[in-house]
């Protein structure tokens, strides 16, 4: 862990218990230990796959069109609401080819990630992501908030739907392209 907060490496979170230890608040009470497996399933195929995906495959997968990063959703369910807009079910597949390949040469860490099962085949994370490198040629470094919701099918776990978001400044009207305002300042309008 950085001194932010953020991890890097996906080998560091070596168990959902490790996760914890990582987070900077306390843990969910939502928690059923009757699906810890399930939780573990998730870290494991998702956010480790994710972090090792980005870290470390991307780079040769762009010229592919980053069709390695095609195992983590279920394309005719996902649902994305993000920074780019939002993507209805449906048409998933054409908001991945026309922005994915820009983020290719990317890195990524995760600060608070929290993975929820909700049942043997449905569960929830949120957290943190930080991700830098250059989209198209342009450098860019920024830190977004990230709720996924995902779904077990055929023994593995994809996203069915993403949230991706940056906190406002109501203020100013701004956008905090780090995720790092302070949420009782950043409400304040006066």
């Amino acid at each position: 862990m950085d001194k932010n907060g953020f991890v890097k490496e996906a080998s560091a979170y070596s168990s959902i218990d490790k996760t914890y230890e990582f987070l900077s608040m306390k843990k969910s009470g939502d928690h059923n230990p009757e699906w810890a497996k399930e939780e573990e399933e998730v870290l494991d195929q998702l956010y480790k796959g994710w972090l090792h995906y980005w870290n470390k495959e991307s780079i040769n997968d762009a010229v592919n069109g980053m069709a390695g990063a095609r195992r983590f959703y279920d394309f005719p369910e996902m649902l994305s609401y993000d920074m780019f807009g939002n993507t209805p079910r449906g048409n998933f597949n054409e908001h991945f080819d026309a922005i994915f390949p820009y983020w290719g040469d990317g890195q990524m860490d995760f600060k608070d990630i929290e993975i929820t099962a909700l049942s043997k085949d449905s569960a929830y994370s949120t957290m943190i992501q930080h991700t830098w490198g250059t989209a198209g040629g342009t450098p860019f470094d920024t830190a977004f908030r990230r709720t996924g919701i995902a779904k077990k099918k055929d023994g593995k776990w994809k996203w069915i739907h993403e949230h991706l978001s940056y906190p406002a400044d109501m203020k100013t009207g701004k956008a905090d392209f780090t995720a790092s305002l302070d949420p009782q300042k950043a409400f304040k309008l006066q």
